[in-house]
């Protein structure tokens, strides 16, 4: 899964810096988002039926899980696309893969830092690698 999920990422940053020349940044941005929010409502849609029942029995507060929804689809997605679309077209596909492929390396320095979580060896071992090459 993973050396698929690597072929999907570089295939999708090659054609998001070809397409990037052509059209317009706000609107590369605007339809992938468009697509996403449209591909979430179709998944939740069809998730209901499972989980909508399960629903009626919760008694806590919804709110927390919309305010969630919202920060995911706003910074999440939305900002994040436009801050990845304007940042690989000043920088190019090759070096845009390499900052994306340093997000295990990222995410496990900010959960040392704000979460205090420990990084073992194998992470360490791991980390040092990615950096070397």
């Amino acid at each position: 899964l993973c050396v698929l999920a690597a072929i999907f990422y570089a295939t999708y940053d090659l054609r998001l810096f070809e397409h990037g020349s052509k059209v317009a940044p706000l609107t590369l941005i605007t339809t992938k988002i468009t697509a996403q929010a449209a591909l979430s409502v179709l998944a939740a849609v069809a998730a209901w039926s499972s989980v909508g029942p399960q629903l009626d029995a919760f008694d806590g507060d919804l709110w927390p899980v919309a305010a969630a929804a919202i920060w995911s689809g706003v910074f999440v997605n939305a900002f994040a696309s436009v801050l990845q679309v304007s940042g690989q077209q000043a920088v190019g596909p090759a070096r845009a893969q390499v900052v994306y492929a340093s997000q295990p390396l990222w995410a496990a320095i900010l959960s040392l830092i704000f979460l205090g979580e420990t990084v073992g060896v194998e992470g360490c071992v791991g980390g040092a690698l990615f950096i070397a090459a």
